[in-house]
């Protein structure tokens, strides 16, 4: 199942949602200002990222200046539970699965999470079209 943690005042966040539904994707949606996520949850999303904490904290929040100082010295643990309280230094919408996870929105990057089955027949449909023209 698909989880995307969103903000309401996000952007990215309302494109990331209005894809998933206009894509017919099954998703639960969990809102970071009113449900932080977990520690657990931070810890399997920064398992499937590549760059670790530097893909989930937001340089460009407004409360980035304030602990950027802090940061180097946090342990890792610290830094987590630093995330679940001030939810607004993470980057919006993260997109998670059991083994896929996309942090922002990018158009191109979402389609991993339409089923392999509907890909493929978007994929046969797109041939069939071009051999049309």
């Amino acid at each position: 199942m698909i989880k995307l943690f969103t903000q309401t005042s996000c952007n990215s966040s309302r494109k990331a949602r209005q894809w998933l539904r206009d894509h017919d994707v099954e998703f639960s949606e969990q809102n970071v200002g009113k449900k932080a996520p977990t520690v657990e949850e931070l810890k399997h999303i920064l398992s499937l990222s590549e760059n670790g904490l530097d893909d989930i904290i937001s340089t460009r929040s407004q409360a980035y200046p304030e602990i950027a100082d802090q940061l180097p010295d946090m342990s890792f643990n610290e830094t987590l539970n630093l995330l679940c309280e001030r939810t607004q230094l993470l980057r919006k919408p993260i997109i998670v699965t059991e083994n896929k996870v996309q942090i922002g929105f990018n158009d191109d990057e979402i389609r991993k999470f339409v089923p392999r089955h509907i890909r493929r027949l978007d994929f046969m449909q797109a041939m069939i079209n071009a051999a049309e023209i």
